[in-house]
């Protein structure tokens, strides 16, 4: 082979990595920015979602319950009507609303869950892994590494998001952060062609990422949650507070809906005694 092809070709492969490591940090940046995006706009549809249920949920919640019960009583008066005996008027409304009963009770304690710690120990190879991940992230994006005051800031932004990820084991976030480790790649003994490659599996693997969190973020905008919040940051803006007016709409609909319901208990309780 002659020597000034075997140069030409390591030279092709040293601008094929430097234009690499260029992609690199610059997809490195984008999926910290998106991560970042991602989770801030989560937190403040998790804050609206105990606002929302606060104000207006438990009504909801209550008004549900009412017309379930409602619903029942219907039915046991039909049953009543067509001389059905009260055993089995018993076990079909048991059976035919046990479902309902069933989501209403998981939607009635769902709040408390939530407030509970429910993560569990990881195995100890997985806890291994995860703490590896963290130590690597922690080192990397510490505040004091930062040399500009716009990294110092984008660090400042994202070692809150990689504690809290470590503390509730989300391996996910640890992971997309983790992409892209150039140093890594470029310290490792092989080729260097075996190094091109692995840098253009880091920007796939980045490139990946990147339309993820993409359609993630997209999801969460296109929820029923954060359009609701939307709606109500609009109205706030007018100075109208429309979770107020939704709570006193439903309070209004459970006050009429049990109404009803004690007129139904009544004409049940009237057709057991004749």
């Amino acid at each position: 082979m002659n020597p000034a092809t075997l140069v030409y070709i390591n030279s092709n492969n040293e601008k094929e990595i430097n234009r690499l490591l260029h992609a690199i940090e610059e997809k490195k940046g984008l999926v910290e920015e998106l991560t970042v995006s991602k989770e801030n706009l989560r937190a403040e549809v998790d804050l609206f979602q105990h606002r929302y249920n606060a104000h207006v949920g438990r009504y909801y919640l209550e008004l549900e319950q009412v017309e379930l019960e409602t619903k029942e009583y219907r039915l046991r008066l039909q049953l009543r009507r067509e001389d059905v005996s009260e055993k089995e008027i018993d076990e079909r409304v048991e059976s035919c609303f046990r479902e309902n009963r069933t989501r209403l009770h998981a939607e009635e304690v769902q709040e408390e869950f939530e407030q509970e710690s429910d993560k569990s120990k990881l195995p100890k190879k997985e806890a291994k892994y995860l703490q590896s991940l963290y130590r690597k992230l922690a080192k990397r994006f510490h505040p004091d590494k930062a040399e500009q005051s716009e990294e110092q800031k984008r660090h400042e932004q994202l070692m809150p998001l990689i504690n809290r990820a470590y503390n509730e084991q989300d391996v996910q976030i640890l992971e997309r952060l983790s992409i892209g480790d150039t140093d890594e790649v470029l310290q490792t003994e092989g080729s260097i062609t075996e190094k091109r490659d692995r840098l253009q599996f880091e920007l796939r693997h980045l490139n990946r990422a990147t339309s993820e969190l993409r359609s993630e973020i997209n999801r969460i905008k296109a929820g029923r949650t954060y359009q609701l919040k939307q709606q109500v940051e609009d109205a706030e803006k007018s100075g109208k507070d429309l979770l107020s007016t939704l709570a006193t709409d439903i309070k209004r609909k459970v006050q009429s809906s049990r109404a009803q319901l004690t007129r139904l208990i009544n004409m049940w309780s009237g057709s057991k005694n004749s």
